[in-house]
């Protein structure tokens, strides 16, 4: 092994160290990653701000995409290098590999990101729906019925008042205006 590193020239070297390294915390993120252990990574993500921020608290400089980006660079450099080509070229090739791993992975992880839900329902996802009247609803606030809504894709029966000077009927359609609490909406009746 050290006839071997010895007979390697520097630049070789530095790729790779490169290269091994970021392939060894590749591995450990993945390891962590099987086990369940991967959210304190998250939390080491470098907050850059910015254009490259997602909405989700995702950036684009985050560790995962960065191990990525040293990964794709210190392999294509050992490769480039081995192949013949200058340092040069090498170095301007490992860096357009290497970034082209980062936004790889970042975009991945934005997908993913994409796809996670908290599972909560909000009921102010609501307002604004045209909802079906449940159980019927008395006027002026008078007591609570019920309406059928749709509520962030479920269907869901919820309590609500009107503030209408009549009562509203079984399977009338109202709009939903407001939300009053936790678990009560406020509506008004659909003229027809």
């Amino acid at each position: 092994m050290d006839a071997w590193w010895g007979s390697l020239s520097s630049e070789l070297r530095i790729f790779y160290s490169i290269a091994i390294v970021s392939s060894a915390v590749l591995l450990i993120q993945l390891l962590l990653l099987l086990i369940g252990l991967d959210h304190s990574l998250d939390a080491g993500d470098m907050d850059m701000g910015g254009p490259g921020e997602h909405p989700g608290g995702l950036h684009i400089l985050s560790v995962r995409s960065v191990v990525a980006f040293f990964v794709g660079f210190g392999w294509t450099g050992v490769v480039a290098l081995n192949r013949g080509l200058s340092t040069l070229s090498s170095v301007f090739l490992a860096g357009a590999v290497g970034a082209a791993f980062l936004l790889t992975v970042y975009y991945m992880m934005k997908s993913l990101h994409g796809l996670r839900s908290s599972g909560t329902l909000d009921y102010k996802n609501a307002v604004g729906q045209i909802a079906t009247v449940y159980l019927p609803i008395p006027a002026e606030r008078g007591g609570p019925g019920q309406i059928e809504v749709m509520i962030q894709g479920r269907v869901m029966v919820v309590q609500a008042f009107t503030k209408s000077s009549k009562p509203i009927g079984n399977r009338a359609k109202v709009r939903v205006v407001e939300q009053l609490d936790a678990g009560t909406l406020l509506v008004e009746p659909i003229a027809d």
